[in-house]
């Protein structure tokens, strides 16, 4: 065979499953979206430090339900960003949690109860997004460890390395 036709058909074999690999990812995202994750499926991902989840906490900073807001009960490392309104984020604390929000990791979503609206709304900040099933409350009814108070940004430096 020619080298110049040979060659040619190996491009077109390797775009082919490139636009093939592309749109299977495409749909797997997408399908993520539909499927909420449960508190323990959230648990064994953030046990495992191969995988870098990032979790949004939509709740209001406070709230007087039995669930509590963000700075009342929090799933450990949950950034805030109320109702997904940048506008709520006022404080410098809050401005900083907004700089450190990435749309492009691995995102789970935690409203009080999983509620869909505020999911949807949120979801298209991101682009790989789900849900936490039964929110903050299902979180809590596993008993699963919870952190509290106000947000506050991690410290620069530190991690052992050489200087």
């Amino acid at each position: 065979m020619n080298p110049k036709i040979e060659r040619s058909v190996y491009i077109v074999v390797i775009l082919v499953l490139a636009f093939v690999l592309f749109t299977l990812g495409k749909k797997e995202v997408e399908l993520k979206k539909q499927i909420p994750i449960t508190a323990e499926e959230l648990y064994k991902k953030l046990s495992n430090p191969k995988i870098k989840v990032q979790i949004i906490d939509v709740r209001e900073l406070t709230s007087s339900d039995e669930v509590g807001g963000y700075e009342d009960s929090r799933i450990p490392g949950a950034l805030p960003f109320p109702n997904c309104d940048e506008s709520k984020m006022t404080t410098e604390n809050l401005k900083e949690a907004l700089k450190r929000i990435n749309p492009y990791v691995y995102t789970v979503i935690v409203s009080t109860d999983g509620n869909q609206e505020i999911f949807k709304k949120c979801a298209s900040k991101f682009t790989n997004v789900q849900n936490l099933a039964g929110g903050m409350k299902a979180w809590q009814d596993a008993g699963l460890p919870d952190d509290s108070g106000e947000y506050t940004p991690p410290k620069a430096g530190g991690g052992g390395g050489c200087l």
